[in-house]
């Protein structure tokens, strides 16, 4: 064996055709000069003899002539032993007088051996016959992110963290999801909180000014005199009211005043002095008379939609108290909203105001009392994309996410991001994750976007993921040992994602379809 070139992140090594006969990809190699011991994986294997010679540049020595087969192995660094134990923290770098040698089954163990207090068992690492532990404080203390093309395991790996972090704790976690598809409802440790027809979350919730733009769509800077009616009918109805705080407001109410304001007439002080009207005073039309209509009908098209009748509940301020308190408190350690019946618009946006509310309520708790509260954003591309997909008032929902990103840590709320498109979500939140578990990946651009956030050591092995199969992981971070393959084991209770077998289900004898109560159901909500 040879040594030919070391860098930060790789090492290259040039070996005879009888070292290393059995080595493939992926495999950990321990490089050592007795006194600094690195661990690679092996990236890159080329046998110079039979497919192309070895650039001049590598070669720092030669070989006898009489060798037949040449080998060059390159390796990506993961990190050294220290004390007989992998830490991913490089101190020194080996001489170049160095010994390579294969990880077997037994090495890796007792290297892994120190087995972290406060874990869980994610699943075996692929290539050894060994528990893959992930550390709970670690893993939950900073923000973390899993990532993968559909239909890879994202939702089956979330809730295995998730069920194994319920047991793990006694069932005392904290922990918030936030459910696009419905998948999570069913878990007998969750509690379920299914927006729309089981559970109404009334429009006040929102506050004035995140309705105003968000549900209604108005934007002031553009539509001055309906906000201005808007605010005026507002007041009128919550004279104590905050725009950028949830305080009860009855939405009817709201919108009798701008119906009002719309068919306004004011008195001049004058009165008519001849004629039918002799003695009447004299009217004009208000400052808001005929300029409503376009609001109006909004308002009452949204009022009148059975599909947004969860948003009309008549709750009153103490629904704040309770919502709060079960989704932050409550007897069981995982909550779930279901937003799975809420139309996607509004589910959106339904989402950044619970957000905000649970930051903004965990900012108010004295730092020795702080329960820590970690938020599942599943879907995460949908509600916190990269910014030029944004509008305005969309971009100041997101910061909230930013803000917990980057402040969030300190007052005992993290995220746990599960998405499909990396490539499509926020930049800021995916820097601050410190933890990644990165699934089957296709796209370059995904691939790119996670390789860019990596350190150099672990960037290689990204492309690795093209090949995973439903189930694999890659976890790369501060709260796994080291960065190698896992087979995720499945939780004890699975949640409700679907994959239709098409082809099964096309042999099978097709039965008649009843499309026009369907249509006829979809035309009535």
């Amino acid at each position: 064996m040879k040594l030919i070139k070391m860098m930060p992140d790789k090492i290259q090594i040039r070996t005879n055709e009888e070292e290393f006969k059995n080595c493939r990809l992926n495999d950990l190699i321990s490089i050592s000069d007795g006194e600094v011991t690195l661990v690679t994986m092996i990236s890159l294997i080329t046998d110079n003899e039979s497919d192309a010679p070895v650039d001049d540049d590598f070669i720092l020595g030669s070989f006898d002539d009489t060798q037949v087969s040449v080998k060059l192995i390159e390796c990506s660094i993961l990190g050294s032993v220290v004390g007989g134990k992998f830490t991913d923290a490089i101190d020194r770098y080996p001489n170049t007088s160095v010994e390579a040698e294969i990880i077997e089954s037994k090495a890796f163990e007792e290297m892994l051996s120190h087995s972290m207090k406060h874990s869980f068992v994610l699943g075996k690492y692929a290539n050894y016959d060994c528990d893959a532990l992930i550390n709970g404080n670690k893993f939950y203390q900073r923000h973390s992110c899993i990532v993968g093309n559909t239909g890879c395991g994202k939702s089956e790996t979330v809730t295995r963290i998730i069920e194994e972090t319920a047991r793990g704790t006694n069932y005392r976690s904290n922990i918030i999801i936030f459910d696009i598809h419905g998948e999570y409802s069913k878990l007998s440790y969750v509690d379920s909180i299914k927006l729309g027809s089981d559970f109404p979350f009334p429009i006040w919730m929102f506050g004035f000014a995140d309705m105003a733009a968000n549900i209604l769509k108005i934007k002031e800077e553009s539509a001055t005199v309906a906000m201005s009616a808007l605010r005026k009918s507002y007041y009128q109805v919550c004279p104590e009211g905050n725009e950028n705080k949830p305080i009860y407001f009855e939405f009817a109410g709201v919108l009798e005043h701008m119906k009002y304001l719309n068919n306004q007439m004011v008195e001049t002080g004058e009165t008519y002095q001849t004629g039918a009207k002799a003695g009447l005073m004299k009217t004009i039309k208000g400052d808001y008379n005929g300029k409503l209509a376009g609001i109006i009908n909004a308002m009452e098209a949204l009022y009148m939609d059975k599909r947004y009748s969860f948003l009309f509940a008549h709750e009153k301020q103490d629904f704040l108290y309770c919502f709060i308190n079960r989704i932050m408190g409550g007897e069981k350690c995982v909550k779930n909203i279901d937003l799975s019946d809420v139309p996607h618009d509004v589910a959106v946006m339904i989402i950044g105001v619970i957000t905000k509310l649970i930051y903004n309520v965990q900012l108010m708790q004295k730092s020795g009392s702080i329960t820590p509260i970690t938020i599942v954003c599943d879907e995460a591309h949908v509600y916190i994309p990269v910014d030029f997909q944004l509008s305005a008032s969309q971009r100041r929902m997101v910061e909230i996410f930013e803000n917990i990103a980057k402040e969030g840590r300190k007052f005992g709320i993290t995220l746990f991001v599960a998405s499909q498109r990396p490539s499509e979500l926020n930049r800021t939140i995916m820097a601050q994750c410190a933890n990644y578990i990165v699934m089957k990946l296709n796209n370059e651009n995904d691939k790119t976007m996670i390789k860019g956030i990596m350190s150099e050591g672990s960037s290689g092995i990204i492309e690795t993921t093209t090949m995973f199969s439903p189930g694999d992981a890659l976890v790369i971070g501060d709260a796994t040992s080291i960065p190698l393959k896992i087979h995720v084991q499945l939780a004890e209770e699975r949640p409700q994602s679907r994959t239709i077998d098409f082809w099964t289900e096309w042999e099978k004898e097709r039965n008649s379809v009843p499309y026009d109560n369907y249509v006829e159901e979809y035309l009535k909500n």
